[in-house]
């Protein structure tokens, strides 16, 4: 019992360590996507492990004293470790968006001289200026 209880705390500690990267940006943020990805988990699992039994009849060999050899298979549980397949989804920033704390915050090639920059390659300028990195006035 208290083997399985340490199963358990340990695949809840993976769990949560797996877990903790996708939950750092917010998923209602418009700028964030996602996709599936698979990973591998190692597993303990149970099987029927075939062993011959060996076993005695009495029989008419007048040599072995009217006993005979006879085999059987039978099964025993073993366990092995296996590999799992496993998914989860995995969130990050969408093209054009880089990560900033919890956030996707756009990405201009060119820097917004004066102004900011408010979606991928697209500057929002100040008054007075204008042209794609806002430097024209």
């Amino acid at each position: 019992v208290a083997h399985m209880l340490f199963q358990w705390v340990l695949k809840g500690l993976i769990l949560s360590f797996l877990l903790k990267p996708m939950l750092s940006l917010n998923p209602d943020d418009p700028n964030v996507c996602s996709h599936w990805e698979s990973y591998a988990v190692t597993v303990q699992e149970s099987y029927a492990h075939p062993f011959d039994q060996i076993y005695y009849t009495r029989c008419t060999d007048i040599l072995n004293w009217f006993k005979c050899t006879r085999h059987r298979i039978s099964y025993k549980t073993a366990y092995r470790r296996g590999l799992r397949t496993m998914y989860r989804r995995r969130s990050q920033c969408c093209p054009g968006y880089y990560e900033s704390g919890d956030y996707c915050i756009p990405l201009c090639t060119e820097e917004c001289v004066h102004g900011r920059c408010v979606s991928p390659d697209t500057c929002h300028c100040e008054p007075g200026w204008g042209g794609t990195d806002c430097s024209s006035g």
